[in-house]
């Protein structure tokens, strides 16, 4: 049954009270009409529990804006969401048009920093966040007493003489509830082996990040990506006000899983005088065993990015010289999922902190 506004309802109790179901939920499909977000589309799904969250279509199906109660979830940059016409593959372009949200979906070819690979170019982070989606189908299905809402697409990262790798993509949530689920299937279409690298960007801003900030993660392992990161090692985890001229600093964690196979991460603010505390990711580490975390607290530039992946974020070349390149078949495929979801009771705090302990102790 649904949860919503402080009881449970039956489809039958709830459809008496209501002449549509975008009254309390669902999804409105629409364009940005301004600037260089002009022409983007995309579909804004409410699940009636104070969750609100934004699929840009035309941007790898990512998931721009996100809020609880009210409360933001993600970060957002100066750039703003753009339309997929104003990106460039080149180099470091990607960050001209990386207007953050709450998930970036990096690769399929390439994840990290630009490189050279058996003499092609990659840029940074791949382009599949700027394929836009095709077959875009909305449902809003009962099953049994729980309404189930779901926007899938399709989204190719092809050329001619190069890959030919179809994201399929559903992302769906409950009617009541305050979780997204994104289940993602990629196909190599191609008739040659072809590389695929895979990591969701996950891009948390203030107040979800500020001062009193916690991030709750099972890691056995913290391991600096570079002399800038070393220096705050011992200081992953833990966070301050914004700093002019900050520079990035990035890790890499070893993380523990349970017996499922699941990694849950969770990053928590519970000073916020509201009813989002903070949020938590979900995942298998078989499908994503690579797991970056990115600290940004730079003035305007403010968020933490976890990236749970199937590769690091040094780029192709390096994955192939490491021996660690994922391939793909020809018409193989590989499946990733994610679930996030929000914690606004001490109870769901402690609840992720439980587990998190306990993977530690195993």
């Amino acid at each position: 049954m649904a949860q919503l506004y402080g009881r449970e309802w039956t489809k039958k109790e709830l459809l008496r009270r209501i002449g549509s179901l975008g009254q309390v939920g669902g999804v409105r499909q629409f364009e940005y009409s301004d600037g260089a977000s002009r022409g983007l589309r995309a579909a804004e799904v409410r699940t009636g529990s104070g969750l609100s969250f934004t699929i840009l279509l035309d941007r790898g199906m990512d998931i721009g804006s996100v809020e609880f109660a009210g409360c933001p979830l993600n970060w957002e940059s100066s750039v703003g969401f753009k339309h997929p016409a104003f990106f460039h593959h080149n180099g470091l372009d990607w960050l001209n048009t990386f207007g953050g949200g709450l998930v970036t979906t990096c690769g399929l070819s390439n994840v990290g920093v630009p490189n050279t690979d058996e003499g092609r170019d990659y840029g940074l982070h791949g382009c599949i966040t700027a394929c836009p989606a095709e077959n875009v189908r909305v449902e809003h299905n009962w099953n049994g007493g729980d309404m189930d809402i779901s926007v899938s697409g399709t989204m190719r990262e092809t050329s001619v003489f190069g890959p030919n790798l179809c994201l399929e993509r559903v992302i769906w949530t409950r009617l009541g509830e305050k979780k997204i689920f994104i289940e993602d299937k990629v196909t190599n279409e191609s008739d040659e082996n072809s590389p695929l690298m895979f990591l969701y960007h996950v891009n948390i801003g203030w107040p979800i990040l500020d001062e009193e900030t916690s991030i709750i993660i099972p890691t056995r392992k913290v391991t600096p990506r570079d002399a800038e990161a070393e220096k705050d090692k011992d200081n992953y985890d833990v966070f301050h006000s914004p700093q002019m001229g900050y520079k990035e600093k990035v890790f890499f964690h070893d993380m523990a899983a349970d017996p499922a196979g699941y990694v849950p991460v969770a990053v928590v603010n519970p000073h916020i005088r509201s009813l989002c505390m903070g949020l938590y990711i979900k995942y298998l580490i078989k499908e994503l065993p690579r797991f970056t975390q990115w600290k940004m607290l730079g003035e305007k530039t403010y968020v933490l990015g976890i990236e749970p992946g199937n590769c690091g974020v040094l780029g192709r070349a390096d994955e192939r010289k490491k021996g660690t390149l994922k391939i793909l078949r020809p018409g193989e495929s590989q499946t990733f999922h994610l679930e996030i979801g929000v914690i606004s009771t001490p109870e769901e705090l402690n609840q992720v902190s439980d587990q998190v302990n306990l993977l530690l102790k195993r």
